[in-house]
């Protein structure tokens, strides 16, 4: 599978970040990691159905999304969603403990927090969290309440997915914090 692909011509809507894929190549592998195999077609479909069901939960376009969640595809599905969405996704480092957690979701704002099963300790510890518009989305959580993760990515989605402006905002990122507390850019 290459790694790369052929140069870009002009500037691309980000909402139609797999199309070309889509356009080429449905069949074709997209997404490979050592639990999942996604072609571009279900990849498109799986990022489409998360982002309608996010927008389903009451966001709008251009409402923050903090995620603290581990290097895995789901974490690019969750990202490809969010852009979809047109919501601003907002990475959290998965290393915060509580008091960067509240940090980062004062600074940006976010209304909801997707985050993994195994952060429950210090997600629960943080401050903020419990004032967050729409709560917590977990990740990771076989049991499961219907909204976790693995429900908004297979569940039944109806809707359609807004038209985005050139100028939406796409991420907030942080800063490491090594002059101070860390930044949202």
């Amino acid at each position: 599978m290459p790694l790369s692909g052929p140069p870009v011509g002009e500037p691309i809507q980000l909402t139609q970040i797999l199309q070309r894929g889509l356009e080429t190549k449905p069949d074709d592998l997209a997404l490979v990691s050592a639990t999942t195999r996604w072609t571009w077609r279900e990849l498109d479909r799986a990022t489409s159905r998360y982002a309608l069901n996010l927008l389903g939960l009451g966001l709008e376009p251009g409402e923050r999304v903090a995620s603290l969640m581990p290097n895995r595809a789901s974490l690019l599905v969750h990202y490809l969603g969010c852009i979809k969405a047109g919501l601003v996704s907002t990475p959290l480092n998965y290393r915060y403990m509580p008091p960067e957690i509240d940090h980062a979701l004062e600074v940006s704002g976010a209304s909801l927090l997707v985050s993994h099963a195994e952060r429950d300790e210090d997600v629960s510890s943080s401050e903020r969290v419990g004032g967050l518009r729409l709560g917590v989305i977990r990740y990771g959580d076989p049991k499961g309440d219907g909204r976790s993760f693995e429900a908004l990515l297979e569940g039944e989605s109806s809707g359609s997915l807004p038209e985005l402006g050139s100028d939406a905002a796409v991420f907030i990122f942080f800063t490491s914090g090594s002059t101070g507390k860390p930044k949202g850019v």
